[in-house]
């Protein structure tokens, strides 16, 4: 029971020792513990709970952002009495509005061309968070060195219920709320927190050590428990460090995912063990994580769906029929969801079995529109781990015999799977209406499709269809014509041939230019292969083990080659060839006193290349709208 017992303090050398900075090892009587006790509490709730300023502003930020749009929208008053006054103040607006934007964009631009070092944004805000944290720890603690020392401790303690917060998937985050921000967008905070955190542990472990060794207690506190599980919570949060940085994600997504999931629900034991002073903030992030596991268990639902590769491809495709009424009927464009690994056998799985398909689970985009196709759809590039076992399991299955319902389809009967989806999640239900806006220029990078395609088609379906209303262009850069099929099947269903009317209206009142078609670029002949590299940013499927040959696809020899299938352009598409040429495209869009939106999911050099397109207007004073759908872990 030692070690459940609250550690009342370090015994501290009796004379006065002289260290660094002005601090010194000073002898304290109870009082003035118990007076550094409280300041210590004090000072851990101020770094807490200050994060609330950050919270206020960023609802001030939204109060300004509506004030400055509805002002620049208010409608011109007849009377040019009136117009002389509203003419100054509407181009107060602007120019407050231009610069907002502008400062805003050079803020979301990376500090390094290439790698993981975060934008400008991030660096300026970590080191201001930083800073003020430091504050915090030195603030009223000279000459005291162990002050200091618990201090560093303290102050990192309290930051983690807010890391914990930050890196909940669901909705239901007090911090999505607050901010507006989707878990996706919220996750460089975490990481960046994550990092303070690690450094003022680091820090207070260093000053003890120091002090332990310069009073001669090293060899006997080095066995105390409070130490030795001190240490034992400083190593766990190297290694969860360690895990997260970019290259180890890249190579192997499944040793960062698990590592970070398991260390970070067992580090609160060492933590709570190490001092008592802590554990307030440790019941804390108890809560969090069980409020967590309860609302992703609410988002996990059973469905039953069809799996089978796309021929000529390296793509697996899951439809997902929904029933009326379904509530999936309501999710947003764009969202995406969490696939478990599916069991292809009749034979029910052991709970050890489901255990691992519930942790083995992916993100992919909801490429349909689920109110109007009655279904979910769900397209993935076959590579590594989870999207691998996809595509094997799918291969499986077309060879029949595995004991599961069948489907009768145009193409022959389909097995009917029992799929576990969570979700839905993402930030497209936070995008603002695009027919707000005059033009939109949406762009995407091979199965990032999967994310832009419910947008545009969304324009058509849900939006105003007055003349004069919102021209959209859709650019898609494919590797092979083939990689389009699930957008553009051969076979029409009824729900897609109400799309198409739907689109072809939407082409006669001037919603969708370039004749409502999809400007598809081919970057590649049908002949090469097939097992491309994936891209780093659309949240179209993450794989997550290291097995190192990639997924061998049965080709299908009878593929058109690229003349052929330049010949060949299905309904709603324009083919051409070649790479896009960004900056043309943006010149063809962009014009003086238009509101556009321009939205992309795909590779990071196709979006660092419109990127450096769209920056010139945005300098000029445009008004534009970014986003850019990413997912790096």
């Amino acid at each position: 029971m030692d070690l459940f017992r609250r550690h009342e303090g370090h015994q501290e050398v009796d004379s006065k020792s002289y260290w660094a900075l002005g601090y010194s090892f000073e002898p304290l009587n109870d009082e003035q513990k118990h007076q550094r006790r409280e300041n210590l509490d004090y000072y851990g709730f101020a770094a807490q709970w200050s994060v609330l300023i950050i919270f206020v502003l960023f609802q001030m930020s939204f109060g300004i952002r509506w004030i400055v749009t509805k002002g620049m929208r208010y409608e011109q008053p007849k009377s040019p009495s009136f117009n002389k006054g509203r003419e100054k103040t509407l181009g107060w607006l602007k120019s407050l509005h231009s610069r907002y934007a502008r400062t805003t964009w050079w803020m979301q631009k990376d500090v390094v061309q290439r790698g993981d070092w975060g934008t400008r944004g991030e660096w300026i805000g970590g080191t201001l968070w930083t800073a003020w944290l430091l504050y915090l720890c030195f603030v009223n603690t000279s000459p005291d060195y162990l002050h200091l020392t618990k201090r560093f401790g303290q102050i990192g303690a309290s930051q983690l219920p807010l890391h914990y917060l930050l890196a909940m998937r669901t909705p239901y985050s007090p911090v999505q709320w607050i901010t507006r921000l989707s878990h996706e967008q919220l996750k460089a905070a975490h990481q960046i927190l994550g990092r303070i955190v690690y450094l003022l542990f680091i820090l207070h472990a260093v000053f003890y050590f120091v002090f332990f060794a310069m009073s001669g207690f090293l060899a006997k506190r080095i066995k105390d428990w409070d130490v030795i599980f001190g240490i034992f919570s400083l190593t766990l949060f190297a290694a969860i460090s360690t895990t997260a940085l970019g290259f180890v994600r890249r190579r192997n997504y499944r040793v960062f995912y698990i590592s970070h999931i398991a260390i970070a629900n067992f580090i609160i034991v060492p933590m709570y063990l190490h001092v008592s002073h802590i554990r307030l903030y440790v019941y804390q992030i108890i809560i969090v994580e069980c409020l967590h596991l309860i609302f992703r268990a609410i988002r996990l639902k059973m469905y039953q769906g069809t799996l089978r590769l796309l021929p000529g491809t390296n793509l697996v495709q899951i439809r997902i029929p929904l029933p009326d009424n379904h509530a999936a009927l309501d999710w947003h464009p764009g969202q995406h969801v969490y696939l478990t690994r599916p069991w292809g056998s009749a034979k029910a799985p052991s709970y050890y079995q489901q255990w691992l398909m519930v942790n083995k689970s992916n993100p992919f985009t909801i490429a349909s529109l689920p109110a109007v196709d009655r279904e979910l759809l769900l397209v993935a590039r076959t590579l590594n781990g989870n999207t691998k076992h996809l595509g094997a399991l799918a291969q499986k299955l077309a060879q029949g015999g595995s004991g599961l319902p069948m489907l009768p389809t145009a193409t022959g009967d389909i097995p009917i799977l029992p799929i576990a989806l969570e979700g839905p999640y993402g930030a497209s239900n936070r995008l603002p209406d695009l027919s707000d806006f005059d033009k939109v220029l949406l762009v995407a990078g091979g199965v990032g499709a999967t994310f832009v395609m419910p947008l545009y088609r969304a324009i058509a379906e849900y939006h105003d269809t007055t003349p004069g209303a919102t021209q959209v262009r859709f650019v898609w850069a494919v590797q092979k014509l083939a990689d389009t099929q699930w957008a553009f099947p051969d076979t029409q269903t009824e729900g897609e041939d109400e799309r198409d009317e739907a689109r072809e209206e939407a082409v006669g009142n001037g919603l969708l230019n370039k004749a409502s078609t999809v400007e598809v670029y081919v970057t590649r002949p049908s002949g090469g292969s097939h097992n491309t590299a994936p891209s780093t940013s659309p949240i179209f499927a993450v794989d997550d083990d290291d097995e190192g040959e990639q997924f061998e696809m049965q080709e299908n020899e009878q593929l058109l080659s690229m003349e052929e299938q330049m010949e060949r352009p299905r309904k709603g598409m324009t083919v051409k060839s070649g790479q896009p040429k960004m900056g043309g495209i943006v010149d063809e869009v962009f014009s003086r006193g238009i509101r556009t939106a321009v939205i992309c999911c795909g590779p990071k050099r196709l979006t660092e290349d419109l990127k450096r397109s769209v920056e010139v207007y945005v300098k000029k004073g445009h008004d534009v709208y970014w986003y850019d759908e990413t997912f790096g872990w």
